[in-house]
């Protein structure tokens, strides 16, 4: 749905398939729908395996007290680092 309204989707759609459909092979509306069935089907599998790999480990992180403790010393480290470069970073303009 979200690539349905994404203009760059159609774009890409109306740059890069014409270049796979051949004249000598029949209609070209029928090659390019069916490229464009081809991209949806490979798109749906390869969305639904990020979206299972993305549950299944988030799962796993939510019930890790390392993985937790880990980020939690991590989100301060950069917390830190962005006050210090806060910090230490200064207005350079010269006064005339």
């Amino acid at each position: 749905v979200v690539n349905a309204f994404n203009p760059k989707t159609a774009l890409f759609f109306l740059a890069f398939l014409p270049q796979f459909t051949d004249p000598a092979r029949g209609a070209l509306a029928t090659q390019i729908l069916v490229f464009g069935c081809l991209f949806v089907l490979l798109a749906l599998c390869t969305d639904s395996l990020y979206a299972l790999a993305a549950g299944t480990l988030g799962a796993w992180l939510r019930h890790s007290a390392r993985f937790r403790s880990g980020q939690r010393r991590f989100s301060g480290c950069v917390y830190l680092a962005l006050g210090l470069a806060a910090a230490f970073s200064g207005s350079h303009r010269q006064h005339a």
